[in-house]
């Protein structure tokens, strides 16, 4: 089975989208402090999910000039069974759409955007 990290693949550097179901148990469980999910290096990008321990999905985009950070509180989100991810990113933007196993609307951020 193929794990998530391995979904960024080199020519997704600048460009690209995962989708992937979350259910890992840890992840949802709030008596843990924080989850990494994935943090991977392709070409000059580095790519980083995890949960937060304020129970909150964050997905980060950095490279050399720049950061880009989405959050998306996992309290509103019906997380039994786990969840569906979907992060997307290009030149202009990144975006991070989750939603509960079995529901129809995803909730979707776009990532703040920081100069370094």
């Amino acid at each position: 089975m193929e794990t998530i990290a391995e979904l960024l693949t080199e020519d997704k550097e600048t460009t690209g989208k995962i989708t992937f179901q979350l259910t890992e148990p840890k992840v949802f469980d709030k008596n843990i402090k924080d989850v990494t999910v994935f943090y991977k290096l392709v070409g000059e990008s580095r790519f980083k999910f995890f949960r937060s321990n304020a129970f909150e999905l964050v997905f980060l985009h950095l490279t050399e000039d720049w950061m880009r950070q989405a959050k998306v509180d996992l309290g509103g989100v019906n997380c039994l069974g786990g969840i569906d991810v979907e992060l997307a990113w290009d030149e202009e933007k990144n975006t991070m759409s989750v939603r509960g196993r079995g529901e129809d609307k995803f909730v979707t951020v776009t990532a703040l955007h920081m100069d370094n």
